[in-house]
């Protein structure tokens, strides 16, 4: 069963490449993502994620925060 981190705890199960390719709810962009990345080593695809989210993860809360 596939496990995959969530915000510091694993789940149990994890969507695979084509579960997403195929849903609906999931965004055109991310879909251009997977296709693109599926031919990628593994390894570097998912360190290159992880950092991709935490430079977009810094930029939303950035947009979404103010000074007082």
């Amino acid at each position: 069963m596939a496990e995959a981190g969530m915000e510091g705890f694993r789940t149990e199960w994890a969507p695979s490449v084509a579960d997403l390719l195929i849903d609906p709810a999931v965004s055109f962009a991310l879909k251009d993502v997977l296709r693109t990345w599926e031919v990628r080593d593994p390894v570097d695809a998912a360190r290159d994620a992880r950092l991709l989210a935490e430079v977009l993860e810094r930029r939303a809360d950035e947009a979404v925060s103010w000074t007082v």
